[in-house]
């Protein structure tokens, strides 16, 4: 997100480890007792992060971490209390949005709803649609909320985010009805549910065969490459020409996110995660690499006694001061047993004069791995065989390695698995290794967002959106459709009318309809009065001079039903 916060995205994805921690089971925690007594060393760690390959084996994993947080109450409250507003506003008319009713393919996702908070009061919320949609060469029909309320200026100038995390493990809590939910409701006047969409890239790989409105993308793989200038996905697995030395491959410890084992982190010489427990099990944090965040985020506390000091704190007590640094240092982080390095002038933006390293949010017990890594390394995510089993890569970007331009056309790769060296010692028996198949153009905005171009609809209609590895949401920004089961207000559903278009538009309808029935009133009364005043005149010439003068008498009477 613009700036050097947090991104709230990642708030959510530390909030969703938690929940998963909380509920592990105890099941397969015998399987180290070996390792009693023993430290640390790379084929140790290498046969911790193995663990992974099984169900059983990540439960071992995440087994000790629920005990990690020192008082979930406070960091609840803690987050709670990061959520007081925006200072800029978030202004509607300068994103594109879809529309609907321009679109021959749409279709509204019978009852669910779309909602989505964070952290910092930022919703999205909607309806969810379902139509075409295209990212490079390949398309196929998937749902996606159509948000059209949005409150938040990170959402400022694009379109919509598209999530290529791993699909949520449950839809969040329905809040309770409210006069703010739009109509398409259930005949009780309960909320419609919110189970959030598949991430695109899961509806880009879904089994089927290729027709006239679907191409498929073979393989459920990508890689993210950047630069300080400008980035780009490959979507299918990685191009080898894209990096230097050996592709190092390690399982991840969840099927939620992509956490892989950190045993180590160090600043110079200094250990910042100086665990006190003997046994392996302990020894390590979860360290989850996620695009979404721009910096190297650590926890500010001892995690519940797991290391001795808090690491941001150790961290901060070398430098002295966070943005001016009185020791300029790598970080050094072990992952796996295989260390990766993050020099000063990558963690250090000099254009800035800021340090991009922060504490962890609230609660969350492990590392957030953020852009300064990626900027650094090639980053695999191989999800072929999800969710039993799902591979990161890590391999050394090419120095003269040219991403391509974010204005250009994504490119076509195609490539021989024997040009790849890659370390598959810790990858599963049989792995076989993708390789990627088109190279996708990503904005990079200094050095803190990544943006990419997606088509939705038929005819297309096109979005520059968020690119997250962090997020499983995919959103896009869309106007208002009447009876779609939706929360929130309609922020673009008016075009360019804003957030009381929906409001304005049922007034003008309410007013022309009271205009036009008071025309019909005034006619019907004047045809009415014309035949009172007629029969009025009939019965005074009956009566003669004599008669009574009001036209609702037993004169009046007399002349409609004669005398008696």
């Amino acid at each position: 997100m613009p700036g050097m916060g947090v991104p709230r995205r990642s708030l959510v994805a530390a909030a969703a480890v938690l929940l998963g921690l909380c509920a592990a089971p105890a099941e397969g925690r015998s399987v180290l007792r070996k390792w009693l007594g023993q430290a640390h060393n790379a084929e140790q760690a290498q046969r911790l992060s193995m663990l992974a390959r099984t169900e059983a084996g990540r439960a071992e994993l995440h087994s000790h971490l629920s005990q990690l947080i020192e008082n979930t109450a406070q960091a609840e409250a803690e987050q709670k209390e990061q959520g007081e507003g925006f200072d800029i506003a978030f202004v509607p008319a300068n994103s594109s949005v879809y529309n609907p009713a321009k679109s021959s393919t749409f279709k509204v996702v019978p009852k669910q709803a779309f909602q989505l908070g964070y952290a910092d009061n930022t919703h999205l919320k909607g309806f969810q649609a379902n139509d075409v949609v295209q990212l490079g060469d390949y398309y196929d029909f998937a749902n996606f909320g159509a948000v059209t309320d949005c409150n938040s200026p990170d959402f400022n100038d694009v379109d919509g985010i598209v999530g290529f995390g791993m699909p949520s493990p449950k839809a969040p809590p329905a809040p309770p009805p409210s006069s703010s939910i739009m109509p398409g409701m259930s005949p009780s006047g309960s909320p419609p549910p919110t189970e959030l969409p598949d991430p695109l890239l899961f509806s880009l790989t879904e089994a089927g065969a290729d027709s006239d409105v679907v191409h498929k993308l073979n393989r459920r793989a990508f890689s993210f490459f950047s630069t300080d200038k400008k980035a780009e996905i490959h979507l299918g697995g990685f191009d080898p020409n894209a990096i230097v030395g050996q592709l190092f491959l390690t399982p991840s410890v969840s099927v939620h996110d992509y956490s892989v084992v950190a045993v180590s982190l160090k600043y110079g010489e200094t250990e910042l995660l100086d665990f006190t427990p003997k046994d392996p099990r302990f020894r390590y944090v979860p360290a989850i690499m996620d695009s979404g965040t721009s910096c190297l985020v650590m926890p500010d506390s001892n995690l519940n006694g797991l290391v001795k000091a808090s690491p941001f704190g150790t961290w901060k007590g070398i430098v002295k001061e966070v943005d001016t640094p009185a020791v300029k240092d790598d970080f050094h982080l072990n992952i796996a047993g295989r260390v990766f390095h993050i020099p000063y002038d990558t963690w250090y933006l000099s254009d800035s004069n800021q340090s991009c390293v922060q504490q962890a949010p609230p609660g969350f017990p492990g590392l957030l791995v953020g852009d300064v890594f990626f900027r650094r390394y090639l980053v695999m995510f191989d999800l072929q065989h999800f969710p039993e089993q799902v591979i990161i890569g890590i391999g050394e970007q090419k120095p003269d390695y040219e991403p391509l331009d974010f204005y250009g056309k994504a490119k076509k790769l195609h490539l021989d698995k024997t040009m790849a060296s890659v370390n598959i010692s810790q990858a599963p028996p049989g792995y076989s290794l993708p390789m990627a198949s088109d190279r996708i153009p990503v904005y990079n905005q200094l050095e803190t967002q990544y943006f990419m171009n997606i088509s939705v609809g038929n005819p297309r209609q096109n979005f520059t959106v968020i690119f997250d590895t962090g997020s499983s949401v995919f959103g896009i920004f869309t106007r208002c459709v009447p009876d779609a089961p939706s929360y929130g207000g309609c922020v673009f559903g008016g075009g360019d009318t804003g957030d009381d278009s929906l409001l304005i538009e049922g007034a003008l309808f309410v007013l022309t309809m009271s205009l036009s029935l008071c025309g019909v009133g005034i006619c019907i009364n004047m045809y009415v009065r014309k035949q009172h005043e007629e029969a009025e005149a009939k019965a005074r010439s009956r009566t003669g001079a004599n008669g009574n003068a009001s036209a609702y008498t037993t004169d009046m009477i007399a002349g409609y039903y004669g005398n008696p």
